[in-house]
C-alpha cells in the first residue's frame, strides 16, 4: 500500500511553510483533531496574532468555508 503524502508531513515542514508564507512562527505547534486533514495551531512571534489555525490538507477555500458554516450551524443548535 502506498503511503499517503500527508504521512510524511513533519512539524518542521509545517513551520517552514508558515515562515515561507511571510509569518514568523515561534516554534510552537499543536496538532488539532480533524476528520480529514492535518490541522495545526501555530504560535507566532510577538507583534502578530497569538496563533493561527492552519489546515494542511486537500481542502480548497470553498470547502473550508463550508466546514466553518457547518460548525456555526452546530454551535447555534
Amino acid at each position: 500500500m502506498e503511503e499517503h503524502p500527508y504521512a510524511r508531513l513533519t512539524p518542521d515542514m509545517v513551520l517552514d511553510a508558515v515562515a515561507a508564507a511571510g509569518l514568523h512562527p515561534a516554534r510552537r505547534l499543536l496538532g488539532l483533531n480533524s476528520y480529514e486533514n492535518r490541522v495545526y495551531q501555530v504560535g507566532l512571534d510577538e507583534g502578530q496574532a497569538s496563533s493561527q489555525v492552519l489546515p494542511a490538507g486537500p481542502l480548497g477555500d470553498a470547502q473550508i468555508d463550508e466546514e466553518h458554516a457547518f460548525a456555526r450551524e452546530l454551535a447555534e443548535r
